[in-house]
């Protein structure tokens, strides 16, 4: 059965942005999938994630600081590094110059397990930079970041014009 068209509206290819989010949802979805398949039983693609954060970045910092750099509301982080905790990938330590904090550490066991997936989706990984230059990634990056920036600043006024005041 065809796909029924939308009346009253524009064909897609005459709103370029849908299709840009279009194309970013669905490369989210498969490659999420991706990862998914690749990951040990019983981690979620979140915590995935949050490993990863830390090999690209550093650890040391606080669950606030990482929900806030994850775009990822507190009670999300707190699961996730409760439940990384639980497997041993990560320690939530008190910080040294303030008690009421507390810092996240990837574990030895915790790099081990990201360093593991990594390796099990090498073959994916070689393939994706086969199917793609660095130049044609280098030519993609600054649209998209500033597309992130701009999405980022319309979200932050708009929740900062509806605080109460």
């Amino acid at each position: 059965m065809p796909t029924p068209t939308p009346r009253h509206t524009p064909a897609v290819q005459d709103q370029p942005y849908v299709e840009v989010f279009t194309e970013i949802g669905a490369i989210e979805h498969y490659l999420r999938a991706a990862v998914t398949k690749h990951l040990p039983e019983g981690m979620t693609h979140a915590q995935f994630e949050m490993l990863q954060w830390f090999l690209r970045y550093g650890d040391g910092q606080t669950p606030a600081e990482l929900a806030r750099m994850m775009l990822l509301t507190k009670g999300a982080i707190t699961n996730i590094l409760h439940k990384l905790e639980k497997m041993g990938f990560v320690v939530v330590l008190a910080d040294c110059d303030d008690g009421r904090k507390k810092r996240v550490k990837i574990t030895r066991a915790g790099l081990e397990a990201s360093n593991a997936i990594m390796k099990d989706m090498k073959a994916k990984t070689e393939a994706l930079r086969e199917g793609f230059t660095d130049d044609e990634f280098r030519a993609a990056t600054p649209f998209l970041k500033a597309l992130r920036v701009f999405l980022s600043e319309i979200s932050e006024l708009g929740a900062r014009a509806a605080a109460p005041r």
